[in-house]
């Protein structure tokens, strides 16, 4: 299991810059998370929480990419974690956060890169899937036990981002991105 993605990993390469930079934000760098929360229900309660990283890391067990990357499960049969005729149940990468009341909040990042459109179901499917994994609707490796989750979309100015902002509790252009996260490429 990788902290990061390596020069092997081919998986998502033209992402994996913006990935690795929001990773090592919410790592190593309070404003970040502070970013990434800012305007959701939990940008006060959360606002100095901590990231789960050994925890998550160890939870995930054995990958070949980054263990906060490219969670991916299977739909569940018996619940709306997935939209009709959509394709993806992957999550870019998932960050796990604890403030100082032992709550927990899952972080779930989508991340389209500047003209990379969504897919069918794909922006409508985010927050019931997110929901599912916080209810444990069934047993998922890696997913730590969480109490809270919000959806977090990474995209390019020309992304309809009203129609995607009632789908994700922060959306986040690269633009906006570059100057609040140490690292992040501009577009």
């Amino acid at each position: 299991m990788v902290e990061f993605f390596t020069d092997d990993y081919r998986y998502q390469r033209a992402a994996q810059p913006y990935l690795t930079a929001i990773a090592r934000g919410v790592r190593d760098h309070p404003p970040t998370v502070a970013f990434l929360l800012e305007g959701t229900d939990y940008e006060q309660s959360f606002r100095d929480a901590v990231p789960l990283w050994q925890k998550q890391w160890a939870a995930r067990g054995s990958s070949k990419c980054p263990f906060w990357s490219n969670y991916w499960f299977n739909p569940c049969p018996s619940c709306n974690c997935r939209i009709d005729n959509s394709v993806s149940m992957e999550i870019d990468a998932l960050f796990f956060l604890e403030n100082g009341d032992g709550k927990i909040l899952a972080v779930h990042i989508e991340m389209k890169r500047e003209g990379e459109g969504l897919s069918i179901g794909q922006a409508e499917a985010y927050r019931p899937r997110a929901a599912c994994y916080r209810d444990q609707r069934r047993v998922r490796k890696g997913i730590l036990h969480h109490d809270h989750f919000i959806a977090v979309l990474f995209c390019g100015v020309n992304t309809d981002i009203p129609l995607v902002s009632a789908f994700f509790d922060r959306v986040i252009t690269h633009d906006a991105a570059h100057t609040a996260i140490p690292a992040y490429p501009s577009t």
